[in-house]
């Protein structure tokens, strides 16, 4: 972790109190499922609920340059697996006017359960230590566990409660860039990131948020225009890539939405 995050880090954390399984000041968590039930060897998702309260946010995957991204340690029956957090678009927010990386609106995280192929249970309750950090003027860092139980059932139906909500969540996963080219102008080992978009005439880039920090929350982006029609990004790296990294992955923003992008180094 480079000096500079490290200290907004350390900031982030003497600005937090920490609270517990009975209290979550910022924000409502529930643990939700898109079915009603089970069926063995049928996987199915769980979500994460996230309600801010007004003026609060929580944290992305890479928070930036302060924060604490949102975790879930989970407790599964035997057989059963759990995939990673499937994280929504971010946004760009701000705690104590240090850049961030998160969420201002009401987010599902997802989690795809993998059940065994076979079982003799009736039901089974998936349990998830949840931590978090939510920032307004301060920062609540938040441990909960939570657990749901599902009935083992002949077929899989979807909970219309939550439909809703899952169906949002997807709509809110960054898509794959189908019609947006982007390249990677600079080697893993250069100070300066240089990136080149070339996007479908209707759509400009607007910000590059980084899944892995190579790139900070902190710095400003300009993507200048080139007389080709594509979009130059030149920018300072923050974190030199984790030995064996071959690109630099994130989520470009765009007048038109948020698409995945991982161009590979030279």
């Amino acid at each position: 972790m480079q000096q500079s995050t490290l200290r907004l880090f350390v900031i982030c954390l003497m600005l937090a109190s920490t609270i517990g399984a009975k209290e979550t000041k910022g924000l409502n968590l529930t643990l939700i499922s898109e079915n009603k039930s089970i069926q063995a060897g049928q996987p199915f998702t769980i979500g994460l609920h996230i309600q801010h309260h007004k003026g609060y946010h929580t944290y992305w995957q890479n928070p930036g340059v302060v924060g604490v991204p949102t975790n879930l340690s989970w407790t599964l029956p035997d057989g059963f697996t759990a995939s990673a957090i499937r994280w929504p678009y971010p946004e760009q927010s701000v705690m104590a006017d240090y850049p961030c990386h998160g969420y201002e609106r009401d987010v599902t995280l997802l989690v795809t359960i993998t059940p065994p192929k076979t079982f003799t249970k009736k039901q089974f309750t998936l349990t998830a230590k949840v931590s978090w950090m939510c920032c307004a003027m301060n920062c609540q860092l938040g441990f909960k566990t939570l657990a749901i139980t599902l009935p083992v059932g002949a077929k899989s139906e979807v909970n219309s409660i939550y439909q809703l909500k899952f169906s949002k969540a997807r709509k809110e996963l960054p898509r794959s860039s189908a019609g947006i080219k982007c390249k990677l102008l600079s080697s893993a080992q250069q100070d300066v990131i240089n990136l080149s978009f070339t996007l479908p005439v209707q759509q400009k880039p607007i910000y590059l948020f980084s899944s892995d920090g190579q790139l900070s929350s902190d710095q400003k982006q300009t993507f200048k225009l080139q007389q080709d029609g594509s979009y130059l990004l030149s920018i300072k790296r923050s974190n030199s890539p984790l030995k064996g990294t071959t690109s630099l992955p994130g989520v470009l923003k765009t007048n038109l939405g948020c698409v995945l992008v991982e161009p590979k180094y030279k």
